[in-house]
C-alpha cells in the first residue's frame, strides 16, 4: 500500500512539473504575443489611446501579474513542508490565473472569455473533484470580473458583452460537466488498478508461502538473502542463518506415515514462528529442512534462541509416539563475515555446521568456524 502511495505521489510530482513548465511557457507566449500585437498596431494603425496607457493596460500589467503568479507558485512548490494536496492545487490554480488574466484583459474578443474552461479541463490531471469544482467556481468569478471591467471601461456595448459572457458561462459549465465525468472515470479506473495491484501483491505473497506449515518458502528465502546481503554491503548489517534439519525424520514417515510426519513439521513450524524475534524470519527450505534468517542480532543471542527452540521441540509430545521417544532436530549456524561470499557459499557454511552436529550425535547446535 505504501509503495502504491509513493508511486502515486511520484506521478503527481511529474505532472506538477509538466503543468508548471506549461504555465511558464504560456506566460512567455502571451508576453511575446502582446509585444507582436503592439508592434503590428503601432506600424499599421493609429492608436486611439495613448501609447503609454496601452502598454500599461495590455502589456506591463498582465505580464507583471503573470510573473507574480508564477513566482508565488514556484515558492510554494519549492517549500518542503508544503503538503501534497496543496502542491496539486497550486499548479492547477496557477494555470487558471494565467487563463483568467488573458480573459479579463482581452474580453473584447468573445472566444477569449472561454479560456478558463481550459483550466477546468486541466484540473482533471489530479482526479480531484473538489479541485475541479474550485477551478469552475473561480472561472465564473473571473467571467463576472471580465464583464464588470468591460462595463466600467465601456469599450464594448453592454448588451453584446453580456451575451458573450452568457455564452462563455455556458461553455465553461459544459467544460465543468465534461471534466466531472472524466474525473469520476479516472477515479474509478484508479480504484480498479489499485484493486488489481493489491490482488497481485496478495498472489505474489501467497507464492512465497509454503502451504503445509504457513512459513515462507525457498523462493522467499533466496529473495530475502539477496536483499539483506545487498544492504549489508552498505551499512555493515549482521546476517546470520541457522539451518535446521529433523533427526531421523525418514524413520518417522516410514513408521507412522506421512500424515503423522506432517504433524511433526507443523509443530516445529509453530515453535519457530512463536520463538523468533521481530528481525528474523523462518523458512521451510524443503522436506524436513528449515532455515532461520536473523538480522541485527548478535551471534550469541541467535545461538540462545535456536537452543531454546531445540529444547522446546525435543520436549514436544506427539500422540502417535511412545512417551519415552521424542523427535529432535540438529542445527548449523553461520554468520555472514566475508563480504564476497555468494549466497551459495554462505548457505554452505551453515550446512557444514549442520553436518558436524549430525555427525556428533544429533539433537544439538553447531556454529560454523574457520
Amino acid at each position: 500500500m505504501n509503495q502504491l502511495l509513493t508511486i502515486n505521489n511520484e506521478l503527481h510530482e511529474k505532472w506538477r512539473r509538466i503543468l508548471f513548465r506549461t504555465c511558464v511557457m504560456m506566460g512567455i507566449i502571451i508576453f511575446m504575443a502582446e509585444c507582436s500585437i503592439f508592434i503590428f498596431n503601432k506600424y499599421n494603425h493609429a492608436f486611439s489611446p495613448a501609447i503609454i496607457r496601452y502598454l500599461l493596460r495590455f502589456l506591463v500589467l498582465p505580464s507583471v501579474l503573470n510573473l507574480i503568479f508564477i513566482s508565488g507558485a514556484y515558492f510554494i512548490l519549492k517549500t518542503e513542508k508544503t503538503p501534497e494536496k496543496t502542491r496539486n492545487y497550486t499548479v492547477a490554480i496557477l494555470f487558471f490565473l494565467i487563463c483568467a488574466c488573458v480573459q479579463c484583459f482581452h474580453y473584447t474578443f468573445p472566444p477569449i472569455l472561454c479560456v478558463p474552461s481550459i483550466a477546468v479541463f486541466m484540473s482533471i490531471i489530479f482526479a480531484d473533484l473538489k479541485l475541479t469544482r474550485l477551478v469552475f467556481g473561480l472561472s465564473n468569478l473571473s467571467l463576472i470580473l471580465a464583464f464588470l471591467m468591460a462595463n466600467f471601461e465601456g469599450r464594448r456595448d453592454v448588451k453584446t458583452i453580456f451575451l458573450d459572457c452568457v455564452v462563455a458561462g455556458i461553455m465553461i459549465f459544459c467544460a465543468y460537466l465534461g471534466a466531472k465525468v472524466l474525473t469520476r472515470y479516472t477515479n474509478e479506473q484508479a480504484h480498479s488498478i489499485h484493486d488489481i495491484y493489491l490482488k497481485q501483491m496478495e498472489l505474489a505473497q501467497e507464492a512465497k508461502i509454503e502451504p503445509l506449515t504457513g512459513l515462507l518458502n525457498r523462493r522467499a528465502l533466496m529473495e530475502s538473502l539477496n536483499q539483506y546481503i545487498y544492504i549489508s554491503g552498505s551499512c555493515n548489517q549482521s546476517i546470520i542463518i541457522a539451518v535446521i534439519d529433523l533427526d531421523d525424520f525418514k524413520l518417522v514417515n516410514d513408521t507412522y506415515g506421512h500424515i503423522k510426519g506432517d504433524e511433526v513439521l507443523i509443530a516445529l513450524a509453530e515453535i519457530l514462528r512463536r520463538s523468533l524475534p521481530k528481525q528474523a524470519s523462518a523458512f521451510r527450505y524443503g522436506g524436513e529442512e528449515f532455515v532461520l534468517l536473523f538480522t541485527k542480532q548478535p551471534l550469541n543471542k541467535v545461538v540462545e534462541i535456536v537452543e531454546e527452540m531445540r529444547l522446546e521441540f525435543s520436549q514436544q509430545a506427539f500422540d502417535f509416539l511412545e512417551d519415552t521417544h521424542n523427535i529432535t532436530f540438529s542445527g548449523g549456524i553461520a554468520e555472514y563475515l566475508v563480504t564476497d561470499w555468494t549466497i551459495s557459499e554462505f548457505f554452505d557454511k551453515a550446512d557444514q555446521a549442520l553436518y558436524l552436529a549430525k555427525g556428533e550425535g544429533k539433537n544439538q547446535i553447531k556454529i560454523y568456524s574457520n
